[in-house]
């Protein structure tokens, strides 16, 4: 699948989440695999926060579908997390700038004036459903290379946090290899914690 070239370079060259916990050469390796964040059929009432390889996320429901953002609004760095969706506008709880479905700013208070919409943007991610989940990657190539996963590892509808992800990616190392597992299952486990729907069918994985 190929992904949106609005999406293809959300992340400036050379960066790092704050406090990063990987180091300078596994980070930029790693942001370029693909994660599930969310389930598809999540209704995200409101936005949610995940944490993907150090860096905080906002995920949430548009009318178009789910988007994914940097958790951070673009005039303040309050958490958009912590905001509110209004319609087809996710709305930021510190001054209440509004963001349309592609990430811009589709309205500003007046008291921010002279401020316009175009001087705040949310670095989007691509969001691709597959499996029954939600994935996205950090720094997206041309083409979503999303793990397949077995049958064998939908336990109760919910894929088994214990499945080792099948990569193919041939530029990882053991160590890198281990480091993504490890992201994956935490992942998955976080998911199905905060998940309040009904199991998935299993054919649905």
């Amino acid at each position: 699948m190929t992904v949106e070239a609005a999406s293809a370079r959300p992340l400036p060259e050379g960066f790092l989440p704050p406090n990063c916990t990987y180091t300078e050469q596994d980070w930029p390796v790693l942001a370029r695999l693909w994660f599930p964040l969310v389930r598809a059929d999540d209704p995200l009432a409101k936005p949610r926060q995940v944490v993907l390889m150090n860096l905080r996320l906002a995920v949430y429901r548009m009318p178009e579908g789910i988007r994914i953002g940097r958790d951070m609004c673009p005039h303040r760095g309050l958490p958009l997390s912590s905001g509110r969706i209004e319609g087809d506008e996710l709305v930021c709880a510190y001054h209440g700038l509004r963001f349309a479905s592609d990430g811009s700013c589709s309205k500003v208070p007046e008291k921010l004036a002279p401020k316009t919409p175009d001087c705040f943007r949310i670095t989007a991610f691509p969001a691709v459903e597959r499996h029954g989940l939600i994935w996205t990657c950090l720094i997206p190539e041309d083409e979503a290379a999303i793990p397949e996963i077995a049958s064998g590892a939908v336990v109760h509808g919910l894929v088994d946090e214990t499945f080792d992800f099948k990569l193919s990616n041939d530029l990882l190392g053991d160590s890198q290899i281990d480091l993504a597992i490890n992201e994956y299952r935490r992942l998955i486990n976080e998911m199905s914690q905060a998940s309040t729907l009904q199991p998935l069918p299993a054919s649905r994985i």
